[in-house]
């Protein structure tokens, strides 16, 4: 008989306090298939917890972020001497030379799968317990999760395997939706769950609620074009107008209090990953040790990397002194230097100069080589504040933000001015930038917006937050070329289907250009 390993990782600690899960020991549950798993309430927390914690892999740098980010013009990740050359791997992303056996294709295409895996498990089997309001709301929670990953994967890849979650037969081949497919059954299972589901109100943003299926189907639509050739900015709109319409959101006065460590609710915050460096997580989401200088440690974080920096091509394009976005020095007395970009020379805690490994001054340039830098080159750029008395330095303090309000405002003036109602796309921008001036300054106020203000926008509120190359396809400006990047064609806006995914599944078909 066949059995069912359902696996409640110590990864999913971050759902202490969302779940009322307070056992971070592995907890594996080997039961095998009818009434021995379904008589017990207690199997049904190891359920859902397995879909939620693949949450985690889109929030991890090496793998999901780097396909988003590290293809754009966002971050740049040059090698610099004998470090961070690993096979050719960071200057392929860049360069957009990558092929089907990419490990970060690989990787990424398996941690989305297993995500979609782990949410069918949920829905079949929390569907054989006796059912209730909790044991409903559960299925309609992995329903959501399940539509994400599909999402995530028609985004990247633009086939998304597919089984429905009643079929067992685990020996036949899962059918292939091709991404018009995909898309419209992610937003056909988003409108019908989106009516069980609760509020922020109600549970907050670490679940799933109505208004996170809002944000995924006003995101949909917004690439509704990208992916099918027909646009529906209107159905976008009408997603952002509930949601920005709703007293559980509100678009942040401070800037940078969403990115400080140990937040948990915020008023921005749609959906949100929790993390917690109380515990060891592993190193996908240390948001400051993979960027800075090997000089500048600080409190318990003893190991930095000097990797990923960003590029001058987006750097340059900054409203360095009006734009709150930009810098931000509340962490520097704890730290020795400030959130959003480093540039010029860096400090230690003590105020004392910082060197490279050479002597050198350790000052921060925008000047890269892509195959052969100093330790110097790149502006490198902090976005969550780190925890200096952390007792795991690989681990996160900082809860991120998948879905965010100012996001949405962002989606519904794109909409506004892709429909041609170039005010009401104005009022929303300008909105959002009158919340962004640096102290003692004013951001301008757009009095014209064209399509490419949005883009740049998008940059400013959003960067290093996973969506750079998304954004970059919709605005037909992914192929450009960028610093230590030419021109690219076309058929790199959709990664290929790892080699090892085809050679098992006779219904995928690898993608043009690969």
């Amino acid at each position: 008989m066949k059995k069912l390993k359902l696996i409640k990782y110590s990864a999913v600690l971050f759902l202490l306090g969302i779940m009322a899960c307070t056992n971070l020991e592995e907890n594996v549950l080997d039961e095998q298939l009818g009434t021995n798993l379904v008589n017990d309430p207690s199997n049904i927390q190891a359920l859902i917890n397995p879909p939620y914690a693949s949450l985690r892999h889109t929030i991890e740098w090496y793998d999901y972020w780097a396909l988003q980010e590290v293809t754009s013009d966002e971050v740049i990740v040059p090698t610099r001497g004998s470090d961070w050359y690993d096979n050719g791997a960071w200057i392929q992303l860049h360069l957009q030379t990558w092929t089907p056996d990419h490990i970060r294709m690989k990787n990424v295409w398996n941690a989305l799968n297993q995500g979609v895996s782990r949410a069918n498990t949920a829905i079949y089997y929390i569907g054989q317990f006796a059912q209730d309001a909790t044991t409903e709301l559960d299925i309609n929670e992995a329903r959501f999760l399940r539509a994400y990953f599909m999402y995530l994967i028609d985004d990247l890849y633009g086939q998304v395997p597919f089984r429905q979650a009643d079929d067992l037969d685990f020996s036949a081949t899962p059918e292939v939706m091709n991404r018009k497919q995909a898309a419209d059954f992610i937003i056909s299972e988003l409108k019908a769950i989106m009516p069980n589901l609760k509020t922020k109100s109600d549970v907050g943003s670490a679940r799933v609620t109505q208004g996170a299926a809002q944000a995924l189907l006003a995101k949909v639509y917004l690439n509704y074009e990208v992916y099918t050739g027909e646009a529906k900015w209107d159905s976008c709109k009408y997603y952002c107008d509930q949601l920005i319409n709703s007293s559980d959101y509100a678009v942040a006065d401070d800037y940078w209090s969403m990115f400080q460590k140990d937040v948990a609710e915020h008023p921005e915050f749609i959906l949100r990953v929790p993390m917690d460096d109380n515990v060891t997580m592993g190193s996908g989401s240390v948001w400051v040790n993979f960027t800075l200088h090997y000089s500048q440690t600080f409190g318990n974080i003893t190991s930095t990397w000097n990797g990923p920096s960003t590029t001058s091509t987006f750097f340059n394009t900054w409203d360095k002194q009006n734009d709150v976005r930009f810098y931000d020095d509340r962490i520097k007395s704890q730290t020795g230097f400030n959130q959003g970009f480093l540039v010029g020379q860096q400090y230690g805690l003590d105020g004392t100069a910082l060197e490279q490994r050479n002597g050198d001054p350790l000052v921060f340039v925008p000047e890269i080589n892509l195959t052969s830098s100093p330790e110097n080159a790149g502006i490198r750029v902090v976005k969550f504040a780190p925890n200096p008395e952390t007792q795991n330095q690989f681990s996160s303090p900082n809860d991120v933000p998948i879905m965010r309000i100012s996001d949405i405002y962002l989606m519904r003036a794109e909409a506004e001015l892709r429909m041609g109602d170039e005010p009401s796309a104005l009022a929303d921008v300008n909105y959002l930038r009158s919340k962004r001036n640096a102290p003692d300054h004013t951001l301008p106020q757009y009095t014209t917006l064209t399509l490419g203000d949005i883009l740049k926008e998008r940059g400013y509120e959003l960067y290093w937050e996973g969506l750079r190359r998304q954004d970059l396809i919709r605005f037909g400006k992914f192929t450009d070329p960028w610093q230590e990047k030419p021109a690219t064609d076309a058929s790199k806006e959709i990664f290929p289907i790892p080699q090892s995914a085809v050679d098992v599944n006779e219904n995928l078909t690898q993608n043009p250009g690969y």
